[in-house]
């Protein structure tokens, strides 16, 4: 069992914990910066030679920023203290169960947006036909963003740690806060694009 000294259940000294506070709230900023960029000036895919290049490099980008704050998330909860309430099997299990669910919610919607519906293609101009409404689209609205948010809570349960579920709080609030940006300018995508046709 990993512990603190004086018994506290969080280590603020512990450079972890704050790299992994920083990629929690950079990546989606990042990424809703650049894609709105892309939308009024296209610099991006006028640099790579058209929008879909230019999507893909942002997607491969979103991903290897995804994967480094998941390896610091996890380096956070590895390096904190655990937290014996945790301890118990019943938590464990919950743990799993949330990963697993969480995982069903960000893989199917992958599989219903596909590549561009995921990595923000409509900021490229590539327009999905119809928006999304079948599973898991019909029990959540952002189930990806909800089921990463789940898989970030689950690894704290899994590894007892309460510093991982108030980091899964963060990844929360930095989710909610990039859909109240998100799902206006996606539908101001739209309509400007049915006011064109």
């Amino acid at each position: 069992m990993r512990t603190n000294e004086g018994g506290a259940l969080i280590s603020f000294s512990d450079r972890n914990l704050w790299i992994s506070v920083a990629t929690i709230m950079f990546n989606p900023l990042f990424w809703n910066v650049v894609a709105r960029r892309e939308y009024r000036r296209q610099t991006v895919s006028r640099l790579l030679g058209g929008p879909r290049k230019g999507c893909v490099a942002l997607a491969l980008t979103i991903v290897g920023l995804g994967f480094f704050r998941d390896w610091w998330f996890k380096l956070a909860c590895d390096s904190q203290p655990e937290w014996p309430f945790l301890f118990d099997n019943y938590f464990l299990w919950l743990g799993y169960l949330c990963i697993l669910i969480g995982s069903i919610l960000v893989f199917s919607s992958y599989w219903a947006l596909g590549f561009y519906g995921t990595f923000l293609g409509d900021y490229f101009g590539i327009l999905m036909d119809n928006k999304v409404t079948h599973f898991p689209f019909n029990l959540i609205d952002n189930p990806m963003y909800w089921g990463s948010t789940i898989i970030f809570g689950g690894t704290a349960l899994v590894k007892a740690s309460l510093c991982g579920l108030l980091l899964t709080c963060l990844v929360a609030v930095c989710y909610k806060i990039a859909i109240l940006f998100e799902g206006p300018f996606t539908t101001e995508i739209y309509n400007k694009s049915n006011k064109m046709v």
